[in-house]
């Protein structure tokens, strides 16, 4: 990782998802199964608009137990109440329009079964309060760690000015991850502390609700037999 928070954030994801077990795994806003390898569940299930990037997962992961699903995580009505042991969402909700992202996130919530877990990454901006409160609705049970220090950033913005950090041909050499990696773990130093820090890593459990369904995939619509195609959902 060139970048120190991008660091802690994964640590923290792989960290949370290597005890989860369960037949059903949800990576929402997947784009090209970027989270897969840290699934351990028996299915992995990701979600995205853009068929293009599903496609590029599923040539990815020559897996049979990878699906794609081709839908928009603002309206998930055809996949059932409760039926995902594991719902990771990141780099998205911020990125969804403002007006729309309670709506995604209670989706995310709703479709998170009672025994399983929902692992969450969002900025702490306006709109933080009202999705921690959508999140508080549906478990009893939720954690918060504040990160993107005031340090990680700052290195993060002596590549970005120059251009996208990503790309730079200097941050991207061996050494400087290795320093990157040791930046993030100063994120350990200031998660517990909201102030000073931009993003929030939330995971829930405990859910209120007990409804649980299973998510017989077999029956959904497909535009291939490894991507399900939920988009005529949208219009209603």
């Amino acid at each position: 990782m060139v970048r120190p928070s991008k660091s802690f954030l994964y640590d923290r994801l792989e960290s949370e998802l290597k005890t989860l077990r369960g037949k059903v795994g949800i990576d929402a806003a997947s784009a090209d199964f970027k989270n897969r390898r840290m699934f351990k569940t028996d299915y992995y299930f990701g979600i995205d608009l853009d068929l293009s990037a599903l496609g590029k997962g599923i040539l990815k992961y020559n897996d049979e137990r990878a699906v794609g699903i081709h839908a928009d995580i603002t309206n998930l009505r055809l996949m059932p109440t409760g039926c995902a042991d594991a719902v990771v969402s990141t780099n998205t909700i911020y990125s969804i329009p403002a007006d729309l992202q309670a709506k995604a996130l209670g989706e995310l919530c709703r479709i998170t079964s009672p025994g399983g877990r929902l692992i969450i990454e969002t900025s702490l901006d306006s709109n933080f309060p009202e999705l921690l409160g959508v999140i508080k609705k549906y478990f009893l049970n939720v954690r918060v760690k504040y990160y993107r220090n005031p340090i990680s950033r700052f290195y993060e913005w002596l590549f970005e000015k120059h251009g996208y950090l990503g790309n730079h041909p200097i941050a991207g050499r061996r050494p400087f991850r290795l320093f990157a990696w040791l930046v993030s773990r100063l994120e350990y130093l200031t998660f517990g502390v909201k102030a000073g820090n931009r993003h929030a890593f939330i995971t829930a459990h405990s859910k209120i609700d007990n409804e649980k369904n299973a998510l017989d995939f077999s029956v959904l619509p497909r535009s291939n037999h490894r991507i399900i195609d939920l988009t005529n959902s949208n219009a209603s």
